[in-house]
């Protein structure tokens, strides 16, 4: 296979996948086809080239992913008929934000760090799929803990947990109206009846 038509089938894989690909996925793709190294060199050659383009290729949860750009985010939200339902509340973004530092953690001690119950928030971001589970703490009653997903990952533009910026930095591009956190669940849940909870979310209980 000529390295053009490689290059040209990697694109237009990124483009119709609906979360990042890495390496290992493509290989499988073209089995003998082509080699880890020289794939690897496509997607670095891709995302420069997408540098200049009005589309952009991001490394995140470990694969690369073709997005649009955050310049962007309010044309596509009108475009998708999202409002500001759509959005973490500001108990989403403080728990999220205390889970992304300190997983994993029980709901108890997201509650004590938060001074309030957190039954419903945990509940919300379960929901949308940002935490997730990561085994039971051994102590009595063995309470489930929580961590973030390759989704949060995703939904904030990290390559990995390492890529984390500080905490203060996270909570101001959470709470922005331009964070590509949160444009991106408006967006994950365009189609979604729900929308997010508010003050109430405090009152529903996980474990």
């Amino acid at each position: 296979m000529e390295r053009d038509e490689l290059k040209s089938i990697v694109e237009n894989v990124l483009l119709a996948a609906d979360q990042p690909v890495n390496v290992a996925e493509l290989e499988k793709i073209f089995l003998n086809t082509a080699e880890k190294n020289d794939l690897q060199v496509i997607l670095e050659e891709l995302k420069e080239e997408y540098q200049s383009r009005n589309l952009q290729i991001l490394e995140v949860a470990d694969g690369y992913q073709l997005c649009t750009r955050h310049e962007f985010n309010e044309w596509i939200r009108k475009f998708l008929k999202l409002d500001r339902s759509s959005r973490l509340s500001q108990p989403s973004l403080d728990t999220l934000s205390i889970i992304a530092y300190k997983q994993p953690l029980t709901r108890q001690e997201v509650d004590d760090i938060r001074g309030v119950d957190s039954s419903g928030v945990v509940k919300t971001l379960l929901e949308k799929k940002v935490i997730g589970p990561a085994g039971r703490k051994k102590v009595p009653g063995r309470p489930i803990m929580y961590r973030t997903t390759q989704k949060f990952l995703e939904y904030f533009g990290l390559k990995d947990l390492s890529d984390l910026p500080t905490l203060e930095d996270l909570k101001e591009e959470l709470q922005g109206d331009d964070s590509p956190l949160q444009s991106q669940i408006e967006f994950a849940n365009a189609d979604a009846s729900e929308s997010v909870v508010t003050e109430d979310e405090e009152n529903t209980s996980p474990e």
